[in-house]
């Protein structure tokens, strides 16, 4: 008490003074109590039973805020009317620093229950009144009120304090429970969000496998509504074997569960996730399951499997080429099965992804798969995808095949004449029935894939040796569009070399890289039997050697200096070719003795697959 009337008297306290001289207005009054409502909420229903204890015997129960404002009063009518008088109202201020020395005031600088009597009081108006107080602490510690019980000075009692402290702490126990239940409710919340927020069904699990929480892409997949499933069995409401291995936690396992009451199964990868307390014990699951369309969606926009190309990037005005091209767009707006039939180079792929850019499924995955450049043991495998253990080495829960990664979109087969007749069949049954099953697996997997094919060869030929079958060669052949080779489109050759150059121009920051026009005539010479390939080849080899800005015939490789489609030597050529084979012939001849019989850079210089350069050297029987 005396350290307390020190204080009191260097913050300049007059004892003589009319207490609780700092009064709040009306406003900041109502405005103190939305702001110390949770306070409020939590203390009061405990003031109440505080004052049903003293009622009747001239207390007065009151709770102030950390500064020392009163915002709440309990009192009989009478004791009420006597702490008037001394300012004891809401909106005043007991602070130590306001009516120095009181139970309130000092309590909050000390931070410890205290009671105050009689003459302990520093205000002289006081010392009729007995006063216990015990401060309020929030969760982290902090002071955040205090409660009070005062009454005339003769009904000191020292258990007054004690009930006092009792009420706080109960008030602070309660806060705690209050807080922690906000917390959790706003942790729901987020929870709540975040689940639903997911583009995948999600399941919570008991640790007795009951459903505890699902969301609202479960509802959606499955048909079921939350209180329909809550507190079942996971078991009973989706019968499958698989619940038994993967339940206990799995990773990307690929599952298949039927949709009560329908006809269909939802088809999707299954994650379970083990949920455990801070001690590590097991309180349950959380299962997603994604639909695999979305799976292959996303794959799809990962690995960027989508065209590039649309028609306006693909150039050519020739009569031919301009037919082809026609053909093509026609071909966009329909969902028939397409043959591009062209000499290798030609651009056939460029014309598929085209088709797919200009079609309604240009949202959806292109697909891009050489038949000819994959062993034909593993082609089934990448066409089809395999099931679980169909063969040693098999990934856990299968793979899926091309057709399956390309649902919706389209399927690019490129060099579909190099497929073997036992793949043919397969490939014609999925075309035949728009189903799929994996290699190794017996579950019939719906497809709904456009399909454009590519080869360099006579397919029809093909069929009349056997090496083709006829009925799948219908089926490609629905639309048969033929793309000529670049030597039958030479008034295309300058656009196409100045459309490379410019390309080549920036990728190599050169800007004023142009083509000179002796140039051009000297290309236009050349029969270029690697088409269109052969020539981008040969353009961007010159961008990397010139030293100044333009391309000129000097920098042309040496085979092709020597040598044009008027002046070739065409002795070597067997007679009787077609002059088509002659051509080729010829070039493929110059390039080998260019490059010392070295067939990679052979087919550099061709601008050719090494598997294409092998084709032609088997064809006209080299060595």
């Amino acid at each position: 008490m005396r350290e307390s009337w020190l204080r009191s008297h260097q913050l300049g306290v007059n004892p003589w003074q009319l207490v609780g001289p700092e009064r709040v207005s009306p406003e900041e009054l109502h405005h103190l109590r939305e702001v110390k409502q949770t306070l409020l909420d939590a203390a009061s229903p405990h003031m109440d039973h505080l004052y049903e204890w003293v009622k009747g015997t001239g207390f007065v129960v009151t709770l102030c805020d950390e500064r020392g404002f009163l915002f709440h009063v309990l009192g009989d009518p009478d004791t009420l009317q006597k702490a008037r008088e001394i300012e004891f109202v809401a909106g005043a201020n007991w602070s130590e620093a306001a009516v120095g020395t009181n139970a309130i005031g000092t309590c909050l600088v000390l931070n410890q229950p205290l009671q105050v009597s009689a003459a302990e009081h520093f205000s002289v108006a006081c010392q009729g009144w007995t006063c216990s107080a015990a401060p309020i602490h929030g969760p982290n510690g902090d002071v955040i009120g205090v409660l009070n019980l005062s009454g005339t000075w003769e009904k000191v009692h020292p258990h007054t304090l004690g009930l006092v402290v009792s009420a706080a702490r109960i008030i602070e126990n309660y806060w705690v429970l209050q807080e922690r239940s906000r917390r959790a409710e706003r942790m729901g919340g987020y929870l709540e969000a975040a689940v639903n927020a997911l583009n995948e069904a999600v399941l919570v699990l008991s640790q007795e496998r009951r459903i505890i929480k699902v969301n609202r892409i479960f509802n959606k997949l499955f048909t079921l509504r939350e209180e329909q499933v809550v507190g079942q069995l996971v078991t009973d409401v989706w019968e499958n074997p698989l619940w038994s291995d993967c339940l206990d936690g799995c990773s990307n396992r690929e599952v298949s569960f039927p949709v009560r009451g329908t006809s269909h199964s939802v088809h999707g990868l299954l994650n379970v996730y083990p949920i455990q307390n801070g001690t590590g014990q097991p309180l349950g699951s959380l299962v997603t399951l994604r639909e695999i369309q979305e799976v292959r969606q996303f794959i799809s926009h990962m690995t960027n499997s989508r065209a590039k190309i649309e028609f306006s990037d693909i150039i050519g005005e020739s009569s031919a080429f301009l037919e082809a091209l026609g053909d093509a767009k026609l071909a966009a707006h329909t969902d028939a099965t397409v043959l591009l039939q062209g000499e290798s180079g030609t651009g056939k792929e460029l014309f598929a992804q085209a088709i797919h850019s200009a079609s309604h499924r240009h949202n959806k995955p292109f697909i891009a798969l050489n038949c000819g450049a994959i062993p034909r043991d593993l082609l089934g495998s990448e066409l089809f995808g395999y099931a679980e253990g169909a063969f040693t080495g098999a990934r856990r829960g299968g793979s899926a095949g091309k057709f399956e990664l390309a649902e919706g979109g389209t399927l690019f087969l490129d060099e579909v004449g190099e497929m073997s007749l036992e793949m043919q069949v397969l490939l014609l049954r999925v075309l035949q029935n728009r189903e799929v099953t994996r290699l190794g697996g017996d579950r019939v997997i719906p497809v709904n894939v456009r399909i454009l094919a590519a080869t360099n060869k006579d397919l029809k030929v093909e069929v009349h040796k056997g090496n083709f079958r006829d009925d799948l060669y219908y089926r490609l052949n629905v639309m048969l569009i033929r793309i000529p080779p670049l030597r039958e489109r030479i008034d295309d050759i300058s656009r196409l070399a100045q459309a490379f150059t410019g390309q080549f121009a920036v990728r190599l920051q050169r800007p004023g890289l142009q083509v000179a026009p002796s140039l051009l005539n000297r290309l236009e010479q050349w029969p270029w039997p690697g088409n269109v390939r052969e020539l981008q080849n040969v353009l961007e080899r010159m961008a990397i050697r010139v030293q100044g800005e333009w391309l000129t015939p000097d920098l042309l490789p040496q085979e092709l200096q020597s040598t044009s489609l008027a002046g070739m030597d065409l002795s070597s050529v067997v007679t009787g070719l077609p002059l088509k084979d002659q051509l080729q012939k010829a070039a493929l001849l110059d390039s080998l003795r260019a490059s010392r019989g070295n067939h990679k850079e052979a087919a550099r210089i061709l601008g050719v697959a090494r598997s294409t350069l092998y084709r032609q050297i088997k064809k006209f029987g080299l060595s």
